[in-house]
């Protein structure tokens, strides 16, 4: 019987999480709240808002709160949209404080964007510290049939740390993908893939 009880949460649980961007602009989905109950030894040990997400019209999520079973936040997502590129801060608290103004707060801060091209591609990642200041940048280029080709890392300089270059067949499957590192010049890892038919 424990294991029933154990396999319909965890069933519940997926189906909330996934819900597609589809399904909750076509509802008009604003919010979606999760709580978990906890069980030891088969028993009930108790219930709480484990995440909290909001959404836009589009159905994009626009933030996304877990916490932990004390009702501290654990880390908050918020998402902005400009056409097609977007921005996400991410706020971790890896021992449940709070934004309660505390500067000891041992908390971790990442700020990504994304950009991306008229077919949907993302084009380009950087990352930020919480000065604002650039951390990394990726840029990724693709060929006309939209197959993507380089994906190239640099640091916050200008320099070159990774190079990631894929090749296809005449089908457009990925046959190969080289990663470079070194200024983007030695090569650390070749990957080869095969197919049967």
């Amino acid at each position: 019987m424990k294991k029933f009880i154990a396999g319909v949460f965890i069933l519940a649980s997926v189906s909330l999480a996934a819900q597609s961007k589809k399904q909750i602009r076509d509802l008009k989905i604003k919010t979606m709240t999760e709580t978990t109950t906890s069980y030891k030894d088969g028993k009930e040990n108790g219930t709480y808002k484990s995440e909290y997400k909001t959404f836009d019209k589009d159905g994009n999520t626009l933030t996304d709160i877990t916490y932990n079973s004390d009702g501290s936040i654990k880390r908050k997502e918020t998402d902005t949209y400009s056409g097609n590129d977007k921005t996400s801060e991410i706020i971790e608290h890896p021992n449940g404080n709070t934004d309660d103004g505390d500067n000891s707060d041992p908390k971790k801060y990442k700020k990504t964007t994304w950009k991306y091209n008229a077919n949907g591609d993302k084009i380009e990642e950087d990352e930020y510290d919480a000065s604002g200041a650039l951390l990394k940048k990726t840029t990724t280029a693709y060929n006309t049939t939209g197959d993507k080709m380089f994906e190239i890392e640099y640091d916050a300089s200008g320099n070159i740390l990774k190079k990631v270059a894929y090749g296809y067949d005449a089908k457009g499957l990925r046959t190969e993908r080289k990663t470079f590192g070194t200024g983007g010049t030695v090569m650390e890892k070749h990957e080869v893939y095969t197919y049967t038919y």
